[in-house]
């Protein structure tokens, strides 16, 4: 299984709303975690209308599993599980709920995240399939969990085709290239084109890891839920995480035969990931 983070520097050029959509297409059971530390946007944007109507509860998640397991000396995949819940739109994702408060990070503390650590990356299905995590730790700070970095196979910055984007994360880049080796480190630029891309390529001197097209509609979908948090399925955006999501699985994972794999339907229990 692979744990996949992403990262922002100011100005809130994506990040979130890119993590959403590369896990509604991901190729495999997902593992979806708010881990930002100010607050998660992950459920009350995609899924708010599940918050509303009570299928997905926003206290279930980071804070209750930090809670229940504050006792533990050391983490333990299978104390995860009764944190995640189902995502309706997307059944093959699992969804790891946020904080609802900034301040609410203080009761994580340095070792809940290193037990969440542990359990994103071993976690696995009711069924006993692994999910690969794709994690996102909001704008760099203070406060982000180091942890989930040193843990991660890869850290993506994400960063629009704008200077002030692209100002903003470089020092986020000279932070982390500190004690994350280059191959693990790259970009998601966020609402770009072709040109978009190359040229932030270029100033940040990093491989592009994703490239998000821009495309406002979807997008919304996945950042404020606009009609119910329905997949676009058609749009480009979604095709080109599609692109995204297969190659990164790829990545990190070696495909058996089509013959030999086993179908979807065996890998979810009651239609989720739970």
């Amino acid at each position: 299984m692979a744990m996949i983070t992403i990262v922002s520097g100011k100005g809130a050029p994506g990040a979130t709303t890119t993590l959403a959509a590369l896990a509604a297409v991901w190729p495999a059971p997902a593992l979806l975690a708010d881990c930002d530390p100010a607050g998660g946007d992950l459920a009350p944007g995609w899924l708010g209308q599940w918050i509303v109507d009570g299928t997905i509860r926003a206290e279930v998640g980071l804070l209750s599993h930090a809670t229940a397991t504050r006792h533990a000396v050391a983490g333990d995949p299978a104390t995860l599980a009764e944190h995640v819940q189902a995502v309706p739109p997307a059944r093959h994702v699992g969804l790891l709920a946020g904080l609802t408060a900034p301040g609410q990070h203080c009761a994580v503390s340095a070792r809940g995240w290193t037990r969440l650590t542990v359990g994103l990356a071993a976690f696995k299905t009711t069924t006993g399939c692994p999910a690969d995590a794709l994690v996102d730790l909001g704008r760099y700070g203070a406060d982000t969990p180091w942890p989930l970095l040193l843990a991660a196979d890869v850290v993506l910055v994400a960063v629009r085709p704008t200077q002030r984007h692209v100002l903003a994360a470089r020092p986020v880049l000279a932070e982390l290239a500190e004690r994350i080796v280059p191959r693990r480190l790259g970009l998601v630029v966020c609402a770009t084109t072709p040109a978009g891309t190359r040229e932030v390529r270029a100033a940040l001197s990093r491989d592009v890891a994703v490239e998000v097209p821009e495309d406002g509609r979807a997008a919304a979908v996945f950042s404020d839920g606009i009609d119910g948090g329905t997949l676009p399925r058609r749009s480009p955006l979604l095709r080109g995480m599609r692109r995204a999501a297969r190659r990164l699985h790829g990545t990190y994972h070696s495909y058996a035969p089509a013959g030999m794999r086993a179908p979807a339907s065996t890998l979810l229990l009651h239609g989720g990931i739970r």
